[in-house]
């Protein structure tokens, strides 16, 4: 395999690694079902809502007119008689309230739990904003409303218009253009809904390409999963009864595997938006591990060449890393060789005060306080240093508990060093 394909291969095994260990790890399986239960509960209501638009619509036609020709369709089943009394009388406008109050709640109930799996997988990137979640949650639920009952009523309505239409062949072009429209058209508002929400539901927005790019990869999966169901349980080779009954269970399924979707790919934007914290995590797991990783995991995160080329840097001996007053406030980790920590005034170095081996990570005093370096960094060895921006460096503590509880440690210990030095000197 050339090496450009086996590097692009490595990288989307990695990224897709990530996203199943992230899902996996927050429980977004259970965040997939909550989503489908709430979905599913605002299906009546909007059903009902269609129901009474739809009668008070009907009502300003000729009643005799739309039965003759809806009959041929619903008479096998003994739809005219409720179709005669819809098209006659519409809806009291009890039941369309009680419709729009339960839709309005099954949405909300839709769109939070939606907002609640995004906010457990952005935990470790912002604080969420109360004030712009509950906004965010009313503008994304009237949206979803609208859009469902436009959608349902629009195709019933056009359904409708091309079964009245007498010549054959206009009957046949707007059949099929309703048709095309009536495949397209949910893809792309499908994929709207997705991008939209994982482009704003998160409490720091990600990348615009990051959150394009996963909603068309969710839509274009849940499209050929559909797909693939619609050959495999072909519900029209049944009766009518079960028919209805295939259609349902079939619903049911695409309901809940979008979902699962919806929130693996949820899983990916992130993974995409922070890789490189990600990678750097599983690149010092692997490296500081106490026992020797797998062949595979260390042949995917051993030495990533995307962290090599952007945050690893090589000093040879003698050289100055950082110098006491230098406004950096990165934090370095020693991935090979040995550096020394002086006590200097400017870039002179001073006292002793510590040695730092491989694995270990130092100048993270400037990152804690916010403050300039407090003291120079020189490489004793020839040496590779990888310099974590602040932000990385913050996620990736954030996201290993481990590290933080090694950090933790070694600060401890290279403070009790120092007082220990300090009390040697100030004995007689």
């Amino acid at each position: 395999m050339p090496r450009t394909a086996s590097r692009y291969l490595k990288s989307i095994t990695q990224r897709a690694l990530f996203s199943f260990e992230q899902f996996s790890r927050h429980e977004m399986a259970n965040h997939a079902a909550a989503g489908a239960y709430s979905f599913l509960l605002s299906a009546i209501p909007a059903v009902l809502v269609i129901l009474y638009i739809s009668s008070m619509a009907l009502v300003s036609f000729d009643a005799e007119l739309i039965l003759a020709t809806l009959n041929p369709f619903i008479e096998a089943f003994g739809g005219r008689d409720a179709l005669e009394t819809l098209v006659s009388k519409p809806l009291a406008g009890f039941a369309g309230a009680v419709g729009f109050i339960n839709l309005i709640w099954a949405a909300r109930l839709f769109i939070v739990s939606l907002q609640r799996g995004i906010r457990v997988i952005y935990s470790d990137a912002a604080k969420s904003n109360p004030v712009r979640e509950n906004v965010l949650t009313f503008a994304v639920e009237l949206i979803v409303i609208v859009a469902v009952v436009l959608i349902i009523l629009v195709s019933q309505v056009a359904r409708a218009t091309i079964a009245a239409m007498k010549w054959a062949p206009a009957a046949e072009f707007f059949g099929l253009a309703v048709k095309a429209g009536l495949l397209v058209l949910p893809v792309v508002l499908l994929w709207i809904f997705v991008f939209l929400t994982f482009k704003n539901v998160p409490p720091k927005r990600p990348n615009l390409f990051n959150a394009a790019f996963s909603a068309a990869l969710c839509v274009v999966a849940y499209s050929a999963f559909g797909a693939i169901l619609g050959l495999t349980l072909n519900t029209t080779r049944y009766g009518l009864l079960y028919g209805i009954l295939g259609n349902l269970i079939v619903g049911l399924i695409k309901v809940y595997f979008f979902f699962w979707l919806y929130f693996f790919f949820a899983e990916l934007c992130y993974t995409l938006e922070y890789f490189d914290t990600l990678l750097f995590a599983r690149f010092h797991k692997v490296n500081s591990a106490e026992k020797p990783a797998g062949k595979i995991e260390r042949s995917l995160f051993a030495e990533p060449n995307r962290l090599m080329k952007r945050y690893a840097r090589t000093y040879q001996a003698g050289e100055v890393i950082f110098a006491q007053g230098d406004e950096d406030r990165s934090a370095l980790y020693l991935y090979h060789g040995s550096v020394e920590i002086y006590l200097s005034h400017g870039k002179t170095p001073g006292n002793l005060l510590s040695t730092v081996s491989e694995g270990d990570f130092f100048g993270e005093m400037a990152w804690i306080l916010e403050e300039p370096r407090s003291a120079l960094a020189r490489a004793k060895t020839e040496c590779t240093v990888f310099i974590l921006p602040p932000d990385l460096f913050e996620r990736f503590l954030a996201q290993d508990a481990d590290a933080s509880r090694r950090l933790v440690g070694m600060l401890a210990a290279r403070l009790k060093a120092n007082n220990d030095r300090l009390s040697r000197i100030e004995q007689p």
